[in-house]
């Protein structure tokens, strides 16, 4: 079972219920890293001053804030901790509110409430009661050193505690000129219309039925293109020069499409991409022979000595058919 993020207990009242906070949401996105080209190592970061350029060690690094009227004010982490909120291990639910009164745009990250061993009955009193009263409880809970309003709401079996934003994080829609126009007179017809449409696709919301399809077709290219990649690095190495000089190094097998291709020609390597997916629903990438579209972003250009022979059908690689001239 996973390690609780907070324990501690869930109080109203005279009642008092030891409870434990599990995440409810676990993002699965695909989280990639920079590594370099060349030897496959990961890219590390470093602390690098902007004024001279040297690295900077970890034991001359402050913690620095820059005011509005633009004076810049240090402190310490020290400084910082002793203005954290007191720790607490009690979630004290200080009032019970409707919640459609809850704007939406409040919530912000949700936890599974599970009781701990011995007060289940007590945690399904609780869980009964909220459900059956339409209520949700207010209260607040100190999590990884900042203290969060909260919401202790009813969810299928137990209970659901989501933090809430303060007020002020919200951004207003009064700063949105945009929105000025908005208020334009709307023809009953067109009114009728669009309600029509809305009731023929009215259906019971099943978030099954939308599954994240971006994120099936990032894995699946890179299931792909480890499987190419493992191929690629079977070629057995090119052996030394006869002559060659002591220590001299030994050239490796030249780029191949799989390898170098998002480097070399990063838009035709969506081209194939979106091809190998079933079109992905963008149009087509149109390429004249021998013309290769100028990449997005110059760091992903071509290297050196690179080129793309003419005619070429692949990602940017020499043609295995053609003679090198």
């Amino acid at each position: 079972m996973a390690r609780p993020v907070w324990v501690g207990s869930l109080s109203f009242g005279l009642v008092t219920l030891p409870v434990r906070l599990h995440g409810a949401v676990s993002s699965r996105q695909a989280r990639f890293h920079l590594i370099h080209d060349a030897d496959g190592a990961r890219i590390q970061n470093k602390r690098v001053c902007s004024a001279d350029g040297e690295e900077v060690p970890l034991e001359h690094v402050v913690r620095g804030y820059t005011l509005e009227d633009g004076r810049q004010v240090t402190v310490t982490s020290g400084e910082l901790d002793a203005l954290d909120p007191v720790s607490s291990r009690v979630i004290a639910l200080e009032e019970f509110v409707d919640p459609v009164e809850v704007d939406p745009l409040l919530l912000d990250t949700s936890y599974h409430l599970v009781p701990a061993r011995g007060v289940e009955q007590a945690y399904a009193l609780m869980t009964e009661a909220l459900r059956v009263s339409g209520r949700v409880g207010v209260g607040r809970v100190v999590l990884y050193q900042k203290g969060h309003l909260c919401l202790v709401r009813p969810h299928a079996r137990g209970l659901v505690l989501s933090t809430l934003h303060a007020v002020d994080e919200v951004v207003s829609q009064e700063q949105l000129s945009e929105l000025e126009l908005t208020g334009a007179s709307v023809a009953p017809a067109e009114l009728d219309a669009a309600l029509k449409l809305i009731e023929s696709r009215s259906t019971t919301f099943d978030p099954r039925r939308h599954p994240d399809e971006h994120r099936e077709r990032v894995m699946a290219f890179l299931e792909r293109r480890a499987r190419a990649q493992a191929r690629s690095r079977r070629v057995p190495r090119a052996a030394p020069e006869v002559g060659a000089p002591a220590g001299a190094k030994v050239r490796g097998p030249e780029v191949t499409p799989v390898e170098g291709a998002l480097r070399l020609r990063p838009r035709l390597a969506a081209r194939e991409v979106r091809e190998d997916s079933g079109g992905l629903g963008s149009k087509p990438f149109r390429v004249e022979p021998g013309v290769g579209g100028a990449p997005d972003d110059p760091r992903e250009a071509s290297t050196p000595g690179s080129t793309t022979p003419e005619g070429s059908g692949g990602l940017g690689a020499p043609d295995p058919k053609k003679p090198r001239g």
